[in-house]
């Protein structure tokens, strides 16, 4: 066994340049090939370590100067993933070039080079992020190691063949059927982000920018790729000019790839997507669609600078690439389309890191990161939302003019190298003249968040005093010993000449702020925007005083009164009837977040708490929310309405349908799906996921087929997303079996098995069946699904609330036989989630249910 320090490789060797070529046909299942790796010997060694995992090393040797020496012992250890070369002699300081040649199968598990389908086709793909570089060549596969790669591929002449870099040179084989291309030489960079697409590719290129730009996708999906064009011109040059550098590769090409885990993959030059990340059908795609496939698309562009040109020295930072793609690609976004409102959308989306967060299995967004398993988990809703929700925070308190002022220092210090956080808050510091360290050092290192409480003398809201304390979900936990945030409070408040907002450098766990108002204060919303990434809490008087204000607050402070105060119920430290009574507060709402955010709370009180006699009475409840919203929408789009109507319509038919269970509207339910059948014209491409799930809730196994055939026909990714979805809302459990048995077959790809199992585990009426499922073919699932697929379907296990179900969940997946080493944290979190729902149905339920009836005649 080879003992690496903290996971990571000596630095006695380190790699300078590659020469790689592979020689692979998808149809055979194996590539093969041969790298000389030119590297720097630091100081002596006889022994050299680096990184293969699943290859059949055929030959090693070393040349120094001309003469060459051949390695006496071969040691793989597929533990530590490593490849050991020990050599009969010492070799000296200096430079030299290692050989090897080997051989490897092309898995299905979308990791390393791997095999795709489509119908009868074989294709061959990448995806080295962030540990299987490994996997497809013997390499030095950490991201401090950069060096410059010049790659060869040898492959069927009917195929094409991409890469990072543009085609230097071309040579046919017609005897052997075959091609040879070599690709121009990359700048220096990390393994991770080497790309090679060997596959039947059609697209179209433009010149953007000074860039090449081509938009690639296997046959009859070229007529898709126009919004992401757009995209393209539009996020493009207003990287150039954030950065105040121009990208710097030739060429940018985006591909949409048939089988692929993530959404997508930063490639320098070849930026590899999930086709529902980068196909749209024209005039058929949803709000959602369009808005996540600009997220996707501007989000692994601005890797090209943040991540690709200047790379972070280890995983432990990964959040340096993904927070900070994950921030900009909004701000980059808000500014092409604001009235999309990303910003706002934002302030919803920290929902998912704010609960992850809240739990004592939670990590700091700079973790310790020593094998591959763990590399693989930190890409999780820590590093990409709460980092991003940090840098905002950030960026707003410094301003946006001083913030990109240390970004550009930041990067034209470092670029073609790596840096560390360090680096960057110096940059900022620097541009800014705050002190950045000393503000970021606990949001990045701590783990958790801090609730903020706001306490006022009686009437007198001009002096309040706030106190910070880490934020836990669990109400039974003990406080840990955290050390305070340096908190950039932005105080929002109304007094006599209108509302104000300001901020207060909060550095204690206990400080008094006297505001400078002008006569009384109305109201005060100690997170102004929702722009900090903590939660707050008031007392009686100054929530009264906020309750009674909503009209007057920005649209994310309105949401952020309602999320907090559902929070504080799930803990029991609100009633459930105070919540609902604020909830009523917001009937008829035309603030998105807060619509959807209100439809969330009411799905999981109606799947999760609610007892059955009360039905009727939280219908009724539910429907005097939503009736005036729809009443006034309609279910018809309107001419030039934009996408907010849109969307809330959406939110408004599931909310109707699920849980008020309006008799006139599912009646229609059946008649709308024929039209929409007919003529996908006839229904607004927004309002059409809700009507398919609401379509699954009703129906049977005829719908059932019905559904399966037009997944199948299915030609444009978001639709049969639609399908995939809906699968999981079949109520009827006669269906449950054909689902699950649609899973495993063919016809669902293995990028796509975790999104019907996770939907058939949320509902009540399937997730016995499911779970059982799950037990008994947990084998099959994890080989076809890949990791990624098992650490979502773990997660989604998170629904199964009852006690003897937590524990066969924690049974399950710790026994060898079943555990999945990167979902280790993401078992810890779900287990943490289950007791969470226990508790919170423990706590609420009969008071919900009294509350309904007594406030809800019938």
């Amino acid at each position: 066994m080879i003992n690496l320090q903290d996971g990571r490789l000596p630095l006695s060797v380190v790699p300078e340049r590659y020469d790689l070529t592979i020689s692979v046909d998808p149809k055979q299942g194996r590539f093969s090939g041969s790298v000389a790796i030119h590297i720097e010997i630091r100081q002596s060694v006889s022994v050299i370590v680096l990184h293969a995992v699943e290859l059949d090393i055929l030959q090693a040797s070393i040349i120094r100067e001309g003469a060459g020496q051949a390695v006496s012992k071969i040691t793989v250890d597929p533990i530590a993933q490593t490849l050991m070369l020990e050599f009969p002699r010492e070799l000296p300081v200096g430079l030299s070039t290692l050989g090897l040649s080997f051989t490897g199968p092309l898995n299905r598990q979308m990791k390393g080079l791997y095999e795709a389908r489509v119908g009868e086709e074989r294709y061959a793909f990448t995806q080295f992020e962030a540990t299987d570089a490994r996997r497809a060549f013997p390499c030095f596969d950490e991201p401090g190691l950069k060096a410059a790669f010049r790659i060869t591929a040898v492959v069927p002449q009917d195929l094409a063949v991409l890469s990072n870099m543009e085609v230097e040179t071309e040579s046919k084989d017609p005897a052997e059927r075959q091609k040879t291309v070599t690709f121009k030489e990359t700048p220096r960079m990390s393994t991770y982000l080497v790309a090679l697409a060997v596959a039947k590719l059609t697209g179209e290129e433009e010149r953007i920018a000074g860039t090449r730009v081509g938009i690639f996708t296997t046959p009859g999906n070229t007529a898709l790729i126009g919004f992401s064009q757009e995209v393209m011109r539009a996020c493009l040059p207003q990287l150039n000019d954030y950065f105040g550098l121009t990208y710097p590769l030739a060429k940018l090409d985006l591909v949409g790839v048939p089988d692929f885990a993530m959404g997508a993959m930063e490639n320098w030059g070849a930026i590899f997507f999930r086709e529902n990340r980068l196909l749209v059908e024209p005039g058929k795609a949803s709000a959602m669609m369009l808005r996540g496939v600009a997220n996707v698309i501007t989000h692994e562009v601005v890797h090209q600078w943040f991540g690709n040109l200047v790379t972070m020295w280890w995983w432990d930072d990964l959040w340096l690439n993904e927070s900070f793609a994950t921030w900009l690609a909004c701000k980059i976004v808000d500014d092409w389309r604001p009235e999309w409102q990303s910003w706002v959308e934002f302030a919803r989306d920290r929902q998912v890191p704010f609960a992850v967060d809240a739990l004592l299995s939670t990590r700091p967004i700079s973790s310790k990161v020593r094998t591959a398993a763990e590399a693989e988990e930190m890409f999780d809703a820590l590093t990409y939302e709460k980092g991003a929700s940090v840098l905002r925070m950030m960026e707003q308190f410094l301003g946006e003019r001083l913030f990109r002022e240390g970004i550009r220092h930041y990067i034209a210090a470092h670029q073609h190298g790596n840096a560390d956080a360090a680096a960057l808050w110096k940059a900022l510091a620097e541009a800014s003249g705050q002190p950045v360290p000393e503000i970021a050092d606990a949001w990045f290192t701590n783990p958790g968040f801090p609730m903020v409480t706001v306490t006022a003398a009686d009437g007198d809201f001009r002096t309040i005093h706030v106190e910070q304390t880490r934020f836990l979900a669990d109400p039974g936990a003990p406080a840990p010993d955290a050390r305070p945030w340096v908190i950039p409070l932005r105080i929002s408040y109304e007094d006599e000449d209108g509302v104000h907002r300001q901020y207060v450098v909060m550095k204690k766990r206990h400080e008094e702020i006297r505001l400078p108002a002008a006569g009384g204060v109305r109201w005060i919303c100690a997170n102004g925007g929702e722009l900090g990434y903590y939660r707050t809490r008031y007392d009686p008087a100054l929530t009264a005083a906020l309750r009674g204000s909503i009209s007057s607050l920005a649209p994310e402070e309105a949401f952020g009164v309602l999320d907090n105060t559902w929070v504080l119920t799930q803990k029991g430290e609100v009633a459930i009837g105070d919540f609902l009574l604020l909830a009523e507060k917001f009937r008829a709402h035309r603030i998105r977040i807060v619509v959807e955010s209100l439809a969330g709370y009411l799905g999981t009180l109606n799947d999760r708490l609610l007892l059955e006699p009360d039905r009727p009475r939280f219908a009724q409840f539910a429907e005097e929310l939503f009736r005036p919203l729809a009443d006034a929408l309609g279910w018809e789009g309107r001419a030039n309405e934009g996408d907010e109507p849109k969307l809330m319509r959406a939110t408004a038919l599931w909310v109707m349908g699920s849980v008020c269970r309006s008799h006139a509207l599912l009646s229609n339910i059946s008649v709308w799906l024929e039209h929409y059948w007919n003529d996908p014209a006839s229904l607004d491409p927004t309002l059409v996921q809700a009507m398919l799930r609401l379509g699954a809730r009703l129906g049977g196994p005829e719908r059932f087929t019905r559904y399966v055939e037009r997944y199948r026909a299915a030609m444009a990714p978001e639709e049969r997303d639609r399908y995939l979805q809906a699968f999981g809302d079949f109520a009827d459990r006669r269906v449950t079996p054909d689902i699950l048995a649609l899973v495993l077959s063919d016809a669902v790809r293995g990028q796509d098995i975790w999104k019907p199992v996770r939907g058939l585990l949320a509902n009540p009426a399937t997730q016995a069946a499911t779970w059982s499922f799950i037990k008994g073919h947990w084998a099959a699932i994890r080989e076809k699904g890949g990791t990624v697929g098992a650490q979502r379907i773990i997660a989604g296990t998170k629904h199964l609330w009852r006690d003897e179900w937590r524990s066969e969940v924690n049974d399950f997946f710790r026994d060898p036989a079943n555990h999945i080493e990167s979902a280790e944290r993401t078992l810890a979190q779900t287990l943490e989630f289950l007791s969470l729902g226990l508790v919170f149905r423990r706590v609420q339920q009969e008071p919900l249910s009294a509350w309904l009836r007594a406030s809800i005649p019938l």
